[in-house]
């Protein structure tokens, strides 16, 4: 309803204010369009990047969720199957100019990555680095700069071969870039930007949950409901994603298997996934005692841990036990009751 020029909803009894990104979303869902679904004038398929296409048809041909016969047709006809074309007017979608123009800032402000080195605080910038470019792209160019000149590589030698891992799982990384370009809320301005720092790394973006979700819903399967699903069509498409809002497991999976905690996700001003280098820094950095440190490793190496496991493990008495693990209940969650019972990685 609107009330002397503002706009409000109603939530039970009471009614609320709708204003800045809840207001602009509401107003386009009115109108029942998206706003990565508007079109964009003067711009055509010649306009694109080639380079762009390219890495779409290349990515695309190994997910098979696009015909043959659609990839080797022309970009034009490329664009329209993925349904970037407005039917009415002929002309491209704004997701069309974003995901494959040389320069998207040209049509939308903010439509690009900064990242930066901290060596302490937040005051303490080392080097940065900004990517631009078609959508398509930046991702890839993302992940390169973070290996080549951000991540310390672990070095290992499988007999005469030399090994290097990077501090964290590239598809966790991959996926948590990937989900704030396609649920960033591009009408605010502001580029998304990636922090590392020597024992953390942040990704943000300005953008929101939906409404009445909790941070606890990312990371169990839920409807997919993309901030900008026409963006999130390509993506899948391209199989840089999977549907059916599965991303956020994918992170908690891979991290696991690489003895890592799931990442810490913050919605105060715009949505911030953390990823730590080691659990010993995410117990800290969340202010758990340090003690359970050998708790949680050991439930990242066998998957899960008993009360009895955890007493031999710190020598502590029973009732200290259940109190430490209670303690972690923003990380683990308890399975069964009585003697059986025990405790794994909190699948919320």
């Amino acid at each position: 309803m609107i009330d002397k020029g503002q706009y409000h909803y109603r939530s039970g009894s009471t009614k609320q204010e709708l204003k800045g990104a809840a207001l602009n979303k509401f107003l386009l869902e009115r109108g029942g369009i998206h706003w990565d679904e508007y079109v964009v004038s003067n711009v055509k398929s010649v306009d694109l990047s080639e380079d762009a296409f390219k890495r779409f048809r290349k990515e695309a041909a190994g997910s098979g969720r696009v015909d043959k016969e659609v990839l080797e047709d022309s970009d034009e006809m490329l664009l329209t199957n993925l349904l970037l074309v407005d039917e009415n007017t002929g002309q491209l979608k704004r997701s069309a100019a974003m995901l494959f123009h040389p320069n998207p800032e040209r049509f939308v402000s903010g439509a690009y990555i900064k990242l930066g080195f901290f060596a302490g605080e937040d005051d303490d910038l080392v080097f940065q680095d900004e990517v631009h470019g078609p959508l398509m792209l930046q991702v890839d160019e993302v992940i390169r700069l973070l290996e080549e000149r951000y991540l310390i590589h672990a070095i290992s030698y499988d007999k005469h071969h030399r090994r290097e891992q990077i501090q964290y799982p590239e598809d966790s990384l991959r996926e948590s870039v990937l989900n704030a370009i396609i649920n960033k809320d591009y009408t605010s301005g502001y580029p998304i930007q990636i922090s590392v720092y020597p024992d953390h790394l942040s990704v943000w973006n300005y953008g929101q949950l939906p409404e009445g979700w909790n941070v606890g819903r990312l990371f169990v399967k839920h409807p997919s409901m993309p901030y900008n699903p026409s963006l999130a069509n390509v993506f899948f498409r391209s199989g840089d994603i999977e549907s059916w809002g599965r991303g956020y497991r994918r992170i908690l999976r891979k991290n696991e298997a690489a003895g890592l905690l799931p990442p810490i996700v913050q919605t105060e001003d715009g949505m911030r996934v953390t990823h730590y280098v080691d659990v010993s820094e995410q117990v800290k950095a969340m202010g758990a005692e340090e003690r359970t440190i050998p708790v949680l490793e050991h439930v990242l190496r066998n998957h899960r841990v008993t009360n009895g496991e955890v007493q031999k493990m710190l020598s502590v008495s029973k009732p200290t036990a259940t109190r430490l693990l209670q303690k972690l209940e923003m990380l683990l969650e308890q399975v069964g009751h009585g003697a059986g019972a025990y405790y794994r990685i909190r699948n919320y």
